[in-house]
């Protein structure tokens, strides 16, 4: 048959040898019960048709289309954007689009895209932002918007959406803990503002970890500037690493809030001519794909993204069937990276300006 761009569900079912129920099930994501075998052949003539399905049709008879609002703080972050491929995998293979939008970490844009996804029949999901606060969302919920939470642990009293999360108080600890190893007794944490939930949880797990072992630690806050979004995370770690050393920090070992905030501070302490890890080991968390190509390549703490990004989409989902299905929270363990950017303590060397970056 040749292929039609107005193939119709009729002549999907007719050439796959299945029922119009069995294709409606396919597109919608109904495919627990169906044998392997049928899926692929339904979904093979799927796109051998090239067959759309009508979204307005679909709309008047689920109150909804087959796409899944994906909001992130910035695309600009490497890490949203694998988010985002991950997220956007999973959707197409449930017969979903994504519609992605930028909020800057911005309660107001975060509702505003909401608001504007139901009006589209748009009804399930993901936040990317963490925010600590979600209450501006929750009107929406009541209205029937599916929503997942990603990148945070439900808090007190949490509204009727999902969690997806690292267990980033172990993500923290785990860092803090491999530089405790090597020798270093003498930690700071370099972070963005704390206006996350997973930021906060990734700062107290590291300073846990050095309480437990009796090791120095500091934390360093870098506060933003007006203006300055997601893709100025590097600039203040590079910022914050020159900042540190300026005041004669006595720290050899240092952890970044993420991995690009440990790109910035890589670059800061070369430019005060520190050698890493000679002269001090730095961790990230996250192990965003950029890592392993710097020089020295980053240690950090791993999180399973693509598991993650699965977990949020099924469960959108899941809550998109039954409104009324229970709240989940899912929390992934994070796993330890050792590259190169780490090393047993070594003197530090605050004063010689000829020594280089290795």
């Amino acid at each position: 048959m040749t292929r039609s761009t107005t193939a119709t569900i009729e002549d999907v079912a007719r050439r796959a040898a299945v029922s119009i129920s069995t294709v409606s099930n396919v597109l919608n994501g109904r495919q627990a019960r169906m044998r392997p075998e049928t899926l692929e052949r339904v979904q093979q003539v799927i796109a051998e048709l090239d067959f759309r399905p009508n979204q307005s049709a679909r709309r008047l008879k689920t109150g909804h289309i087959a796409m899944i609002g994906l909001l992130v703080p910035s695309i600009a972050n490497p890490f949203f954007g694998a988010l985002a491929r991950w997220v956007e995998e999973t959707a197409n293979e449930r017969g979903y689009g994504v519609l992605l939008c930028n909020t800057q970490r911005s309660a107001e844009r975060e509702q505003a895209y909401a608001q504007s996804f139901m009006a589209q029949g748009i009804k399930g999901v993901i936040l990317g932002s963490s925010l600590q606060a979600q209450d501006h969302l929750a009107p929406l919920i009541s209205k029937g918007l599916a929503v997942v939470s990603f990148d945070r642990t439900a808090q007190l009293k949490p509204l009727a959406m999902d969690y997806v999360s690292l267990d980033n108080f172990r993500a923290g600890a785990m860092a803090a803990e491999h530089l405790i190893a090597l020798g270093h007794r003498d930690i700071v944490y370099v972070s963005a503002p704390l206006r996350s939930v997973s930021r906060v949880a990734r700062l107290e797990g590291a300073r846990d970890a050095c309480a437990t072992h009796k090791v120095k630690f500091e934390s360093h806050v870098r506060e933003v500037t007006p203006g300055q979004t997601e893709m100025d995370i590097a600039e203040l770690g590079r910022a914050g690493g020159v900042a540190l050393h300026a005041r004669g920090t006595k720290a050899t070992g240092f952890i970044a809030m993420n991995d690009m905030l440990a790109i910035g501070l890589l670059a800061g302490l070369r430019q005060c001519k520190l050698r890493v890890p000679d002269d001090v080991s730095v961790m990230g968390i996250d192990d965003m794909f950029l890592g392993a190509y710097l020089s020295p390549a980053l240690s950090t703490v791993r999180q399973p993204m693509q598991e993650m990004a699965s977990a949020a989409v099924e469960r959108v989902l899941v809550r998109l069937k039954d409104s009324n299905e229970p709240a989940h929270e899912l929390v992934f363990t994070p796993e330890l990276v050792v590259r190169e950017s780490t090393a047993a303590k070594g003197p530090v060397n605050n004063s010689n300006p000829e020594s280089k970056l290795t």
